[in-house]
């Protein structure tokens, strides 16, 4: 049984096609199907059910991804640690699209000392975890709220830093025609509209009347945009259309201008985290982290 095999069988239990899995590692279904069977055959156990055209993990194959995938990953960390930087290295990172720039910034100077390929994807945190418990990527952000989820899984982290929302505006709204210095009482502020997500920025889950942290019950506003893209919610405010309350990891300060509320302090927090799957190899996993835990000491 060799790490490819592992590696095949691992993508099949994250596609659950034979025809898709085969497709995207570039050999005929035939000949995954002979893996498969293989693998099976030397275990004395079936991994997968048929269910249509599908396989799904049984029983038995639930517990061999989790040994497989630890395996490649301690196999892909030893080579990491021994190899020069001729071989490279193929990262994954997902996680919320609003804490992915912030995270970029910390993390991805830290990865100049190998030769490194970054893939970025964004998602929702609880499916960033389960990429990373399935061995679909090796890192992943997400929020302290989110912690919970991890401790059910074999994953560590190391804390990235925190986000603050704030409102912003374009510099052409309308609000600072009658306040160009950008401070406004909480009233005043209230008879603007603003665009907001459907659905949690982190989460993807419905949280109050915008989901993006302001307590609408307390200080109800004019919602008359909504967009759950980011980049449409803040297109739609550097055009001047609307007012929107986000995390300040993604306010871009030559296209929006945060608004300074003076009747009130507005203090939504996010802590975020770094997620991954522990290893014994000093590949580029564990300079990585020694190199963050460093800094977080540093800046104590």
């Amino acid at each position: 049984m060799q790490i490819g095999d592992l590696k095949k069988i691992v993508h099949l239990a994250q596609t659950t096609s034979i025809q898709k899995s085969a497709l995207s590692l570039n050999i005929t279904p035939g000949a995954l199907s002979k893996t498969l069977k293989k693998i099976e055959h030397k275990l004395c156990t079936s991994l997968f059910d048929r269910t249509g055209r599908n396989i799904v993990l049984n029983g038995q194959g639930k517990k061999f991804i989790v040994y497989a995938v630890q395996l490649i990953h301690d196999y892909e960390q030893m080579c990491s640690e021994f190899t020069d930087n001729s071989v490279k290295s193929k990262i994954k990172l997902t996680g919320p699209s609003v804490l992915l720039g912030a995270s970029l910034a910390k993390i991805a100077p830290m990865l100049v000392t190998k030769n490194i390929e970054l893939s970025i994807e964004a998602q929702y945190e609880g499916d960033a975890i389960k990429q990373l418990v399935s061995g679909g990527c090796h890192l992943a952000v997400i929020t302290e709220e989110a912690l919970v989820e991890v401790k059910n899984f074999a994953l560590q982290y190391v804390f990235l830093g925190a986000t603050r929302s704030k409102v912003i505006a374009a510099p052409q709204h309308a609000l600072f025609n009658q306040f160009p210095d950008g401070k406004v009482s909480l009233k005043t502020l209230l008879e603007f509209g603003f665009i907001c997500p459907k659905t949690s920025p982190f989460c993807g889950a419905v949280q109050g009347v915008g989901s993006d942290g302001w307590q609408d019950h307390i200080h109800p506003r004019k919602i008359i945009y909504r967009s759950d893209d980011l980049n449409s919610l803040l297109a739609m405010v550097s055009q001047g259309n609307a007012l929107a309350y986000v995390p300040d990891t993604v306010i871009n300060r030559e296209s929006v201008t945060a608004i300074d509320i003076s009747s009130i302090t507005l203090d939504y927090q996010e802590r975020y985290y770094l997620v991954y799957r522990a290893s014994t190899a000093d590949g580029w996993l564990n300079q990585l982290i020694t190199k963050l835990k460093e800094v977080k000491v540093s800046s104590r």
